[in-house]
């Protein structure tokens, strides 16, 4: 998984020879990871798992486009003060934000993503509150309508999430139920901020969570399309631009 992190995808008989064992023994090891859907085969080519009706496993998504997530994330920090409230949904993309939180304490940090509170709970001078509901563990986070129903009881000052894909105009999620939570989330937040790589404009996923003019910010990276950036910024939308290292 580490490999497939790095390169993206590869085939049986190279993960052979990296890990020094038969290609049987990959075709197992794969056959798992296949069942548990954190890859796909296709002759003889390995993928992480992620497509239009599905998401990867946040075990994936945490590694991938680590340096872009956290120049991203660290565009989003000044946007946080001391006193606040923050919600994050479970884009592994808010973990360069929530992973030291001292120089804004103290701050309450609301989220439905156990790999997120993980990051938080120990923080001095950070409150955490953990939204309940359907565990899932692909996600190590929590949804459906225990999730929602906590969401609406609440009021944030500021909402940081990020999606699986997005077009000009609107942006998605391959699973309901998460499209339902991050609706929920932004419903109950008085800014919101959307933290989206280039990457995320070559994609589809089928359930539409919103209108792209939902979110007072939009952060991304210097590979997005020019022609993007201006019609977002047409719609009204703000939109930062952070250089791609």
């Amino acid at each position: 998984m580490d490999h497939l992190v790095r390169v993206g995808s590869t085939h049986v008989e190279e993960l052979a020879e990296i890990l020094g064992v038969s290609a049987m023994t990959v075709y197992r090891d794969v056959a798992e990871l296949e069942r548990t859907q954190l890859v796909t085969r296709r002759r003889g080519e390995v993928t992480p798992a992620e497509s239009s009706l599905t998401e990867a496993s946040y075990r994936l998504r945490i590694n991938t486009n680590y340096e872009v997530k956290t120049s991203l994330a660290e565009a989003a920090r000044k946007y946080l003060t001391r006193g606040s409230s923050l919600m994050v949904d479970d884009s592994s993309s808010t973990i360069p934000l929530v992973s030291d939180l001292s120089d804004v304490a103290p701050i309450t940090v609301i989220t439905n993503a156990e790999f997120v509170a993980e990051h938080v709970r120990n923080q001095e001078g950070v409150r955490l509150l953990l939204v309940g509901g359907e565990y899932e563990s692909w996600a190590n986070s929590y949804f459906g309508d225990l999730a929602e129903v906590a969401i609406k009881q609440i009021h944030v000052d500021l909402c940081v999430m990020s999606t699986s894909a997005l077009s000009s105009t609107d942006f998605y999620h391959p699973n309901e139920n998460v499209a339902r939570v991050k609706r929920a989330m932004l419903e109950v937040s008085r800014k919101k901020i959307l933290l989206v790589d280039s990457s995320k404009f070559d994609r589809s996923a089928l359930y539409k969570v919103g209108s792209n003019t939902l979110f007072d910010l939009i952060i991304t990276d210097s590979d997005t399309p020019p022609e993007i950036i201006e019609s977002l910024r047409d719609q009204g939308i703000t939109v930062e631009v952070v250089p791609r290292l």
